[in-house]
């Protein structure tokens, strides 16, 4: 499967991958299993990259390691045209009636791409996240990008087990989207009693972006106990990447407010929002064929939408702390 990845030029290259897997380490030693996530957006390579990295570095850690780590890549037929989906976005179908549907449909008959992505994801997770015999805990972690400059953050529910692992990553936690975002791959894993969680690294194809989502999977590695922080030979400087980048940003918000685009609504945000940027309420934000699109409450904006494909315009947060 050829896969398009943007270099420093903006120009895409065509990187090719051989298998959904992208890697694995089986530990000696009981422990948790990690399962990483990226690219379920077609056009969200970068987090790839950050896991086969840390394969690479961790890669003879067997002795050392307790549990299970898999890196698996999500939508390759979006993947490879460097589209965030092709017929449906991947991340809106994970609804179990829908999924008992997929995994009960032979391939040949599965009716759209992403539904086939997925039917061949479930076949590699469904023996872990729905294993009642298990006595170790199921972490999933669903890697994004975004479209709009800096920041990073990870999505979370309020579960006492979720914030407990979340908050040794030191970085920003939002809470509530899933009463926004429906059918995603995390809301769909808590309510299989695992823990999931989002991890959004940066801006599409950035560098930081990159070092943020390897950052990130150290860290979520250390906070549940499959490596010690010594065991990780390039650990520092990820680390102090990643904690330049949050400095200053708020630990943890709560879900507010979301623009939803409809077909044919022409919307178009304003330039220059950032991640966490404060608005308040009778800003100007973006357009649609109606005209000016206003903040209709105080907080932060989160995830301007400056990409074609997509129907979340932005989000609103507020402060917890």
């Amino acid at each position: 499967m050829e896969i398009l990845a943007e270099n420093k030029s903006g120009k895409i290259n065509s990187i090719l991958y051989k298998d959904r897997i992208i890697g694995k380490i089986e530990g000696q030693k009981a422990g948790p299993t990690i399962i990483a996530l990226a690219g379920i957006h077609g056009n969200e390579p970068t987090s790839i990259k950050a896991i086969e990295h840390v394969l690479e570095k961790i890669e003879g850690l067997g002795k050392k390691f307790k549990g299970t780590f898999i890196g698996i890549r999500g939508n390759l037929e979006a993947l490879s045209k460097g589209e965030r989906f092709i017929d449906e976005d991947m991340n809106r179908i994970w609804f179990t009636s829908i999924l008992d549907k997929i995994r009960r449909t032979s391939m040949d008959d599965v009716l759209t791409a992403e539904r086939r992505e997925t039917k061949a994801v479930l076949e590699i997770i469904d023996p872990i996240i729905l294993d009642e015999n298990k006595c170790q805990p199921v972490i999933f972690a669903d890697l994004h990008t975004f479209s709009a400059e800096t920041g990073l953050f990870a999505i979370s529910s309020r579960e006492k087990k979720n914030v407990d692992l979340l908050s040794k990553l030191n970085v920003p936690l939002i809470f509530g989207i899933e009463k926004a975002l429906h059918g995603t791959a995390l809301k769909y894993i808590q309510n299989t009693g695992n823990i999931g969680f989002a991890f959004e690294a940066g801006m599409h194809f950035s560098e930081s972006a990159e070092f943020n989502a390897t950052a990130g999977i150290y860290s979520l590695l250390i906070a549940s106990g499959c490596l010690d922080i010594s065991d990780i030979p390039d650990y520092n400087p990820y680390h102090d990447f990643l904690a330049q980048q949050t400095e200053g940003l708020p630990k943890k918000v709560e879900f507010i407010y979301k623009h939803i685009i409809e077909k044919d609504d022409d919307f178009l945000m304003r330039k220059g929002f950032k991640n966490f940027d404060r608005v308040k309420k009778g800003d100007w934000l973006a357009n649609d064929r109606m005209g000016r699109i206003e903040a209709q409450t105080d907080g932060y904006i989160l995830m301007p939408l400056y990409q074609a494909q997509g129907d979340d315009g932005f989000f609103i947060v507020k402060d917890l702390e």
